[in-house]
């Protein structure tokens, strides 16, 4: 009897090849996108926390000026088991800025990919990125403020997995900003930088920068560098689940109507093979091990084509981060329970497919199917336009409706395809829209400088050589627990478009903080240690800060001496900065800088977009082209009869291309809303404390979509001519008669 199933099964999977087929590339593709992007979400999370603990990063950085007698009080602090201080100094050559940080031992210790480290005062190691991008190697000389340095290494940093330049630039572009490591001997001074190890709660660090005097303490977990790794390993999981959601959808469905569809027709089988005494639990078995074992070979397959593209999707991603030794891993439990939940999908398809069919006495199976009525169409009910089309379009619009479950797989096949290639389109909108409200409908400056703090009252050096500008206190607040950026500043502030009216009363913030803290206007918050009140919630994508004015910070914290550490500026001689930052000890950064740092963000997000388009092109192609195997092996024997009524093929495709019209029309819009409502989901997963991604739609990406899934559905449209072109109708007829 076990034989007998076995064989039959076999016989059956056989008949319905097509479908089957459909089913296992619905299930390749699904398989080999969750694992690629799960691997690599797993791989990196791996191989980026080993980097960061062989390498020593800090725990705990303090920002200042210290001496040696603060890093030793630090090193003997509760808590703290390292503490080394080092100099960090950007330097500025036309649009390239180098960063010199003096090497510290057994704390941010760099990664060598090459070379050794340096240990003259005229040597260097320099980060990988950046020497790829100047095509600099080992060997070679590089002038850092009119010193000459041999490039001893090529290194990585645990502190730079990302070209973090500051909270401004959190993706500096390679070819613009690097990192050249240096020996103590290259500068003279005190620190202005101490990093620690040891095990410490951001509290107890805060306490030991306020005795020592640290203008900033930075715990790990809050670094720039941390926090990108920690969203990015966000957003590479939640693209790891949208995709493979939207198969996993069409496979219940693709399942659920051929097995309602192969159960009809052969319903006198069943009815023999219950005769015969084979149980409802076998039958059901029999079906579920059809769909199990195709799941299964698909399955299988995608996780051999994940093995074989994960390394080249790594490479795309490299573009946004390096971490050494990222490469594809063969993560076992990984595969195993992505096959076993395809299997375990595709039998739970079949179960509600066949809850109702088994059921019946053998004797009521074996009589012939009642064929379904046909009803009439709303169309149809007008009869004078019915009346006025040709037989040809009401044949195409009766079948169209005449199988419901056919025709909502195809419907949902397109509008899922079309949904996730709006989504992908999405982001390259939203990119350029973030960037456009920003730049030019927000940013009203040249250049921001930081300085040291300076009274009110007293003028900075480099204010006469602009024509317009602004002062404001930049200080580091406390919400929540976490540190936010808040702008003290005047109230002819006008560098960048926010309503000063309304920072005498209290504060203003950004629509993105107003929705993580859950506050409108007119609500109390609490900063720092005061309550102080919203005055307005206002619209910023990038930098983004709370502001207020002096008179409000005067009201809410006693004593408060009004300083500036900031100054914007309109009508700068750009080429003159560079000498006046090194004559007066101050960094700064201008509009273009701003723009490059967000176009090298954006690049890192296009890898992402590049993906998902092509994704969205595989996963339209492969849905419709299993959905319409499914449709044309369902349906052989009606076009097969039509071919021998005299219906030429053309007439055939005809009605089919009419039928695929109706569907288009549907799917099409419904495709687009979809889209754009995933965007506005998935958006959150790429906004962060500096960064809003606003979700945006322009009308062509709309019609490239569209475009895009008609050129698909033609595509499929040519392959089905070319089947119905094979159908023989003396096979057919012996086959619907067994």
């Amino acid at each position: 009897m076990e034989r007998m199933t076995f064989r039959l099964m076999f016989r059956k999977m056989r008949h319905h090849l097509p479908q089957l087929i459909g089913i296992g590339l619905l299930v390749m593709v699904g398989t080999a996108f969750f694992v690629t992007l799960y691997t690599i979400y797993l791989s990196y999370d791996r191989r980026a926390n080993e980097l960061f603990i062989n390498q020593c990063y800090a725990d705990v950085t303090f920002y200042g000026s210290f001496d040696e007698y603060d890093v030793a009080a630090v090193e003997s602090s509760e808590g703290i088991t390292l503490a080394r201080g080092r100099i960090v100094h950007d330097f500025r050559n036309g649009d390239i800025i180098l960063r010199a940080v003096s090497l510290t031992d057994e704390i941010n210790i760099p990664y060598i990919h090459e070379g050794t480290l340096p240990s003259a005062s005229n040597e260097c190691a320099l980060l990988k990125k950046h020497a790829q991008a100047h095509g600099t190697g080992v060997g070679d000389t590089i002038v850092l403020q009119g010193k000459s340095l041999r490039v001893t290494a090529i290194v990585a940093s645990p502190e730079y997995v990302y070209m973090v330049q500051n909270e401004r630039a959190m993706m500096a572009r390679p070819d613009r900003f690097g990192v050249v490591f240096v020996t103590n001997d290259f500068f003279n001074g005190t620190y202005n930088e101490i990093a620690a190890l040891g095990e410490i709660t951001k509290d107890e660090a805060e306490i030991i920068g306020e005795s020592i005097g640290a203008a900033r303490t930075v715990t790990q977990d809050n670094q720039v560098n941390k926090v990108l790794f920690r969203e990015d390993l966000k957003q590479i999981r939640t693209f790891s689940y949208i995709f493979p959601l939207v198969f996993a959808f069409l496979i219940v469905m693709v399942i659920y109507v051929m097995i309602k569809r192969t159960l009809a027709l052969e319903r006198r089988q069943i009815g023999v093979c219950k005769a015969l005494g084979m149980t409802e639990g076998r039958l059901l078995l029999l079906y579920i091990a059809q769909t199990a074992v195709v799941a299964l070979l698909g399955a299988v397959f995608g996780c051999v084509a994940a093995a074989l593209l994960c390394d080249t999707i790594i490479g795309f991603f490299s573009v946004m981060f390096e971490v050494p030794g990222l490469a594809y891993e063969f993560y076992p439990v990984l595969c195993g329970c992505v096959i076993l939940a395809f299997m375990a999908l595709s039998a739970v398809s079949v179960l509600i497919g066949a809850r109702k069919v088994l059921s019946p006495m053998p004797a009521e199976l074996m009589r012939p199917r009642m064929p379904s009525g046909g009803k009439q169409i709303l169309l149809e009910k007008a009869a004078f336009l019915w009346k006025r089309l040709s037989f040809n379009t009401r044949y195409a619009l009766k079948s169209a409706l005449r199988n419901k479950g056919r025709f909502f797989a195809v419907l949902l096949g397109m509008c899922g395809s079309c949904a996730l290639l709006t989504f992908a389109l999405g982001f390259f909108n939203s990119a350029e829209y973030t960037q456009t409200a920003y730049f030019d409908g927000f940013a009203n400056y040249d250049v921001m400088m930081e300085i040291s703090p300076m009274p009110m009252e007293m003028a900075h050096p480099v204010e006469e050589k602009f024509d317009v500008i602004n002062r404001a206190l930049m200080i580091p607040v406390k919400i929540d627990g976490d540190e936010y950026p808040l702008l003290v500043v005047e109230e002819n502030f006008d560098m960048q478009r926010i309503d000063t009216s309304r920072i005498r009363d209290g504060v203003l913030i950004p629509r993105h903080y107003a929705r993580k803290w859950n506050v409108e206007a007119g609500d109390t918050l609490r900063i720092n240690d005061a309550d102080v009140t919203v005055t307005a919630v206002f619209e910023q994508n990038f930098g983004l800060s709370i502001y207020t004015g002096y008179d409000y910070v005067k009201e809410i914290i006693r004593d408060f001496v009004p300083v500036y550490n900031v100054i914007f500026a309109r009508g700068a001689d750009i080429s003159e900065l560079k000498d006046l930052s090194l004559r007066y000890s101050f960094s700064y950064s201008t509009l273009p800088d701003d723009k490059n740092s967000f176009a090298s963000l954006m690049e890192s997000l296009n890898t992402l977009i590049w993906f998902m388009l092509a994704c969205a092109v595989i996963l339209g192609l492969t849905v419709l082209y299993a959905v319409g195997l499914m449709n044309l092996s369902s349906r052989e024997y009606e076009y097969m009869f039509m071919g021998v009524m005299g219906y030429s093929l053309k007439n055939i495709m005809n009605a089919h291309i009419k039928e695929t019209l109706i569907q288009l029309v549907i799917a099409i819009p419904f495709g687009f809303a979809l889209g754009y409502g995933i965007l506005n989901v998935v958006k959150t997963a790429f906004s962060s404390d500096n960064f809003v991604l606003s979700a945006a739609k322009y009308n062509e990406s709309y019609a490239y979509a569209g475009i895009a899934v008609i050129l698909m559905s033609a595509l499929v449209a040519v392959v089905s001519g070319f089947y119905v072109n094979r159908l023989n109708i003396v096979e057919g007829l012996k086959v619907i008669n067994e």
